[in-house]
């Protein structure tokens, strides 16, 4: 067991719930990485003959805090390490937004503060006191001590922005809460009526679609949009989120879907990842006009793209990053998946560097996709085909013409 997955691990117990596993887990990221770069800064001051007093004091504050947070999580003393840590951060941004980088409209970094409580805590209390500290933050000392030359600092459009997300993440929590409910309950369910195993596959499959990574670096790329003040963007995408969100839950409830249901989540996922690397990424989606009105199983598709831009795309450091996939109705439903990226054989070697497993998502979809050729006795699952540049993955799954 590696020294870094003890880390991340402090703290975890068998009778944790999913979501009191995930709040640890970020905890320890979180403090891992803070305890590094303070050390690392700490040093390189002092090699750079930098350090002062006050830095010195900063850093070491700092280390001292990192530490007695993997100890409280190691002592199950959850609450008071998230209550530290939520306490650090607010302290730390007022430092930077007032002394460290006044004048740098650092106050829009406040948004943070109340989706920390959001993710942290439960208690509504937390949430809306959290929430008003914030905007607190955000208006009193440019009012007491003036930083800014606007006489109506931040408007009111901020106060929308700062509740606007807040309601938006509040109920996206809510949701993810209940479909890890309906999971949980879904799966007891299945284990006690030994119902058969592709229903149960089929709920795998919907975790692997609805990646806690992806959804944070889409929440991240529109936050930005919100701090940009680019509301009217900002709104479009938020809008294609939920949707995304929504149709994820609606299609978790069925085996088979439209094509154009697939097909139309699939384009709201392209579009957020687009979002996220701007002009350094294009898509291209061919074969549409040839499909018939039929129905293929859900949640496949959207995993293998997800998969062709984690871990081709995101890793290709020069040149545009492209994605195409082409659709066929032939005896199966095929679709092709060609993205430009660092190919398979150096995306495993990056995995085993960065000592990941095996991608839930492949592996879920690939138990399913065993189990329908079991039953449909006929050409389906995926393959990796050699290219010069880049991944091609083909996915051959089963269709039913809209009527049956």
């Amino acid at each position: 067991m590696s020294l870094l997955y003890k880390i991340i691990h402090t703290g975890i117990v068998k009778e944790l719930t999913t979501t009191d596993v995930k709040r640890i887990k970020v905890l320890n990221y979180c403090c891992a990485f803070g305890l590094l770069s303070a050390v690392f800064f700490l040093t390189v001051d002092f090699f750079l003959g930098q350090l002062d007093i006050s830095k010195t004091l900063s850093f070491v504050v700092q280390i001292v805090v990192f530490i007695t947070i993997y100890y409280l999580q190691s002592q199950k003393k959850y609450k008071i390490g998230r209550v530290l840590f939520v306490m650090l951060v607010i302290i730390a941004l007022f430092y930077n937004t007032n002394f460290a980088f006044r004048g740098f409209y650092g106050e829009y970094s406040y948004i943070i503060l109340p989706l920390l409580a959001l993710f942290f805590f439960d208690n509504k209390v937390i949430h809306f006191g959290v929430l008003f500290l914030a905007i607190s933050l955000y208006y009193l000392p440019n009012y007491i001590n003036p930083i800014y030359p606007e006489k109506y600092f931040g408007y009111l459009n901020v106060l929308f922005q700062f509740f606007g997300t807040f309601i938006l993440v509040n109920y996206f929590k809510k949701q993810n809460q209940k479909n890890e409910n309906e999971l949980a309950y879904a799966y007891k369910e299945l284990e006690d009526k030994k119902k058969n195993e592709l229903a149960h596959l089929q709920l795998k499959s919907l975790k692997a679609q609805m990646n806690p990574h992806f959804m944070f670096n889409a929440l991240n790329s529109i936050q930005s949009l919100i701090l940009k003040e680019d509301k009217h963007e900002a709104y479009t995408y938020l809008t294609k989120f939920a949707s995304l969100i929504r149709e994820n839950l609606q299609m978790s409830e069925k085996s088979f879907v439209y094509f154009e249901e697939e097909l139309s989540l699939l384009k709201k996922y392209l579009e957020l990842e687009k979002l996220r690397f701007r002009d350094d990424f294009v898509y291209e989606i061919k074969g549409i006009e040839n499909i018939e009105d039929i129905k293929i199983p859900s949640m496949i598709i959207q995993p293998f793209v997800e998969n062709s831009i984690k871990h081709g795309l995101l890793h290709k450091i020069t040149g545009l990053k492209k994605v195409t996939i082409n659709f066929y109705q032939e005896e199966v439903f095929k679709c092709v998946i060609i993205d430009n990226g660092i190919g398979v054989e150096k995306s495993k070697e990056i995995n085993i560097l960065n000592t990941k497993k095996a991608s839930f998502s492949t592996k879920a979809i690939q138990e399913r996709l065993t189990l329908l050729k079991d039953y449909y006795k006929t050409d389906i699952g995926f393959e990796y085909e050699a290219i010069n540049e880049g991944t091609k993955v083909i996915v051959k799954i089963p269709y039913v013409n809209k009527d049956e």
